[in-house]
């Protein structure tokens, strides 16, 4: 007797595609951004530092905008949402193309590029990772981290490309068309928002009291009352600010230190690389072991880079130690997500990642230009290191003021 092959479950169709979008958010935006910024500041006679305002702009827009993204994540059809932000940033890539004015561009970044990425990016990755998957939640997760990093890989040099051949104004108009199409058609084809709209069995199929987490409906006032969110936001807030902080500035750190420029950007890559390992591993072993412990890895690896930085050592140390905390930065993402959908289930998740966004972003955006107005101050980056060192000392008690909640055993599905 033949027996039918095994159909392959859904829920990592639904991965591909968020996987995609994800890829196209980040990448067509944070790593491609430097692109433009010498060929757009010559059109606009704008200097390199009002154009990096544009990325500050981003991160606003993507930031403000994702509580209001992931409230409708929670409520309506995700095709739906990731419909209209695939539209908003793709609109929003042809009207920074086509903007007579520098004006009229950050109106399109702050409006519509960002909500648009928050809509197509993590947060909407998140969010509907974690309702499909349960007992492979955070190798899901981790798998879904990695777009971040491949759309450094794949997207900016096919931007790059199209900028050399056609120009930067064309090359942003054609990269809104490539997202409508490509992340459209996706969303279109693929997204589903819960396994119940086809009709399968969740994979939630655990105890009353796991089942009961996972399908409670948190309102807003009762997420922003729990001292959980806010521990949990505050930790992971310090964590993402200090290591932003702590990568933008490792290459003038290398150089003031006598380390070649070929070099130093070999530390960013050993960064990078290690990171995209990170999110594998630190996903996987997620649906293991405590996420509270399992955060404290990166907060001791990038403890041991900036106690290592404060010393001073040679580039083979540097570049051990760059690799190890990359490491342990890729754990960052899928770690925290695995850690929101425990404490707060499937149905409120998107809504509690949405929340913490805001609570989130003004660490990325200080952290980097904080460290470097104490290097300039002082003449060295010492003090700026030593002061994010023991911020990282304060994140460990609050890791530990998070709430244990034990998960049941999961049975062998999604």
């Amino acid at each position: 007797m033949t027996t039918a092959p095994k159909r392959l479950y859904f829920g990592w169709w639904v991965l591909a595609a968020v996987f995609v979008g994800e890829m196209f958010a980040i990448g067509s935006t944070s790593y491609a951004f430097g692109l433009f910024v010498v060929p757009a500041g010559e059109a606009y006679g704008a200097s390199r530092g009002t154009l990096n305002t544009g990325l500050i702009l981003f991160l606003l827009g993507m930031g403000l905008s994702a509580p209001f993204v992931g409230r409708l994540l929670d409520r309506y059809p995700a095709r739906w949402v990731m419909g209209g932000g695939t539209v908003a940033m793709a609109a929003g890539f042809v009207g920074v193309g086509l903007a007579p004015t520098l004006q009229i561009s950050a109106l399109c970044i702050l409006l519509l590029i960002g909500p648009g990425a928050a809509a197509i990016g993590p947060l909407a990755a998140n969010t509907l990772v974690t309702r499909w998957f349960i007992r492979h939640r955070g190798k899901a997760l981790g798998l879904a981290a990695v777009a971040t990093s491949l759309g450094g890989v794949l997207v900016v040099p096919m931007m790059a490309w199209n900028l050399d051949r056609f120009g930067w104004r064309m090359a942003l108009v054609l990269q809104g068309g490539i997202i409508l199409v490509a992340v459209g058609a996706l969303v279109l084809w693929r997204i589903r928002s819960r396994p119940q709209d086809l009709g399968l069995t969740p994979p939630a199929d655990e105890t009353a009291a796991n089942n009961a987490t996972q399908s409670r409906q948190w309102t807003v006032r009762e997420l922003v009352r729990t001292r959980n969110f806010w521990f949990i936001a505050f930790s992971v807030g310090l964590i993402f600010g200090i290591n932003q902080a702590v990568l933008a500035s490792l290459v003038p750190y290398a150089t003031d230190a006598g380390i070649g420029l070929g070099q130093a950007t070999m530390l960013v890559s050993a960064l990078s690389v290690c990171s995209i390992l990170g999110k594998l591993l630190f996903g996987a072993v997620a649906d293991r072991y405590d996420k509270r412990r399992l955060l404290l890895v990166p907060v001791a690896c990038t403890l041991l880079q900036l106690v290592t930085l404060v010393s001073e050592p040679g580039f083979p140390v540097l570049l051990v130690i760059c690799g190890l905390a990359g490491f342990a930065i890729g754990g960052e993402l899928p770690v925290w997500a695995a850690l929101v959908g425990e404490r707060f289930g499937q149905v409120s998740f998107g809504t509690a990642m949405g929340l913490m966004s805001p609570v989130i972003m003004p660490f990325n955006i200080v952290g980097p230009p904080a460290l470097g107005a104490v290097a300039d101050l002082s003449g060295s980056y010492v003090n700026g290191l030593l002061l994010y060192a023991g911020l990282l000392t304060a994140v460990i008690s609050l890791l530990f003021f998070i709430r244990y909640q034990a998960t049941a055993t999961v049975p062998a599905t999604g």
